[in-house]
């Protein structure tokens, strides 16, 4: 009897501690989730939450598209655009091209792609594949992200880079960038064999079993599970917010096609708890190693530093932030892109990953409050009700929006036959100005603008899907003889060739 007993206790223990260990969703994220949704007027979501390498939470919110053709999503197979948290897949897939073949973190990117050329012939020959996807690169934040919209695909912006002027040193500012991912892809291509698109599908989504997820080249416009994109805006006077739905589609197409390997990966709240098993696991999942260890950890190697105060660090890896603050080291990445929003994030110490992705494509915010509410759940923390905060802040940068004068338009320094002829640069080709009505236009690639003049010698153009850019002459003798104009950092000189 006293051994029956004894081995009782031992099993009521045992089952006790068991009961312990099983992985658990805090109380109430569930309802701060729905209440964010609400508040946000976000049309459509899925989330996931895996703790501890167990799925704790899977939910879809709201319908696929708002008319009588929505359904409710189902987060099993509703697909989302992950936008920007598609360079995390893109880094992943380098690193396992790295464990496979004769590449290293280290190595120029000239070893590997020759024709690679900056505007600088130095960083063309010193720039290393771990500073490819770092953000570091001497241009601006968003530079060349325009240059789709003008009939530039992915290949001709490649060849750009060498056109355009940094404004920064090399290595020494963070800039957010998203064409230089174009770079990571042409080494996988290079040594898989493959293009990109095949490359995500065939060495991350299938090992993955992501059985819901592709790329919006092969299934943005096709795809009958992908959701409807939207952004939320802002009535001020009626303090609503309220949908736009994003009908450019074509533009959209054309924008992240250009920028595939950033920006357009299509996947499900299903398939992304397999990709936050993996991360979480170090690169094996279901015994299964897609990365190895050592490349694994480099992913979350800071490269560039983003921002720091006395409370955190910031810094920038390979297409991941890494923030260590005085709680955690938070490891995530937003992505916002034509009416889709998304967030992945990791907290390797607590064993908790998440992701959200939805269709507001106006701003991560709400997203990004649920993954911070997450985190302070789990850790114990009373923290703030973020998603309240910052909407309220949202409202804020609406109402302290002014409309800015329209000015009049002046008349140029110079007769306008003065500025007409051909421009040429070897990389964006030839520029045509001519005069068309008394009034001079501009033309490249699919560009067929007015000119509008600013000042001196300096003319605006507008580009639809793009926005407005400025074009500036340089005059000897009272003719043109080049132009430049401005994406962000100004290209080089296309110089009159007749």
């Amino acid at each position: 009897m006293k051994r029956f007993l004894i081995i009782s206790a031992i099993s009521i223990l045992a089952l006790s501690s068991c009961k312990k260990d099983v992985p658990t969703l805090p109380k109430g994220f569930d309802s701060y989730c729905e209440t964010t949704v609400s508040q946000w007027h976000i049309p459509a979501m899925t989330a996931v939450v895996v703790k501890d390498g167990e799925v704790v939470y899977l939910k879809g919110f709201g319908k696929t598209k708002q008319d009588k053709t929505g359904v409710p999503v189902d987060p099993e197979t509703t697909q989302f655009v992950m936008a920007s948290t598609t360079k995390a897949m893109t880094g992943t897939l380098l690193a396992g091209v790295i464990d496979e073949y004769d590449v290293d973190w280290t190595d120029p990117v000239k070893k590997h792609l020759p024709d690679f050329r900056m505007y600088d012939k130095w960083v063309s020959d010193n720039m290393m594949v771990e500073e490819v996807n770092a953000h570091h690169h001497g241009w601006k934040s968003y530079a060349l992200d325009d240059l789709p919209m003008f009939g530039y695909d992915r290949e001709d912006i490649y060849k750009l880079f060498a056109a355009v002027k940094p404004t920064y040193s090399f290595r020494t500012k963070y800039a957010y960038n998203n064409e230089m991912y174009t770079v990571s892809a042409k080494i996988i291509e290079k040594y898989t064999g493959m293009s990109w698109d095949d490359a995500i599908a065939e060495r991350l989504f299938k090992p993955l079993k992501m059985v819901h997820s592709t790329t919006g080249a092969k299934a943005f416009h096709s795809s009958k599970d992908l959701a409807y994109g939207y952004e939320v805006d802002y009535d001020v006077q009626k303090d609503s917010l309220f949908l736009n739905s994003c009908d450019d589609r074509d533009d959209a197409f054309t924008w992240m096609t250009a920028v595939a390997p950033a920006a357009f990966a299509m996947t499900t709240g299903s398939d992304m708890a397999n990709y936050l098993k993996m991360h979480l696991n170090h690169g094996v999942f279901e015994g299964d190693t897609l990365v190895s260890r050592a490349n694994h950890d480099y992913l979350f190697k800071p490269q560039t530093i983003t921002g720091y105060s006395d409370n955190y660090l910031r810094t920038y890896a390979q297409g991941w932030i890494v923030e260590q603050n005085n709680k955690e080291r938070y490891i995530r990445h937003t992505g916002l892109a034509y009416g889709y929003t998304a967030l992945v994030g990791l907290v390797p110490e607590l064993g908790l990953g998440f992701a959200f992705m939805c269709t507001n494509g106006t701003t991560s915010d709400p997203l990004e409050a649920m993954g911070k509410k997450l985190i302070d759940m789990y850790l114990g923390v009373d923290g703030p009700d973020y998603a309240t905060e910052w909407l309220e802040d949202f409202k804020d940068e609406y109402r302290n929006k002014k409309d800015k004068e329209a000015k009049e338009e002046l008349p140029a320094t110079l007769p306008l036959k003065a500025y007409t002829g051909v421009y040429h640069q070897n990389e964006f080709g030839d520029a045509t100005v001519s005069v068309l009505n008394d009034t001079l236009r501009f033309q490249l690639k699919k560009v067929d603008a007015k000119l509008k003049h600013v000042s001196e010698d300096t003319f605006n153009f507008h580009v639809p899907g793009a926005g407005n850019f400025d074009l500036t002459f340089d005059v000897k003798n009272g003719k043109a003889v080049s132009l430049t104009f401005d994406i962000v950092d100004p290209i080089c000189e296309l110089k009159k060739i007749r």
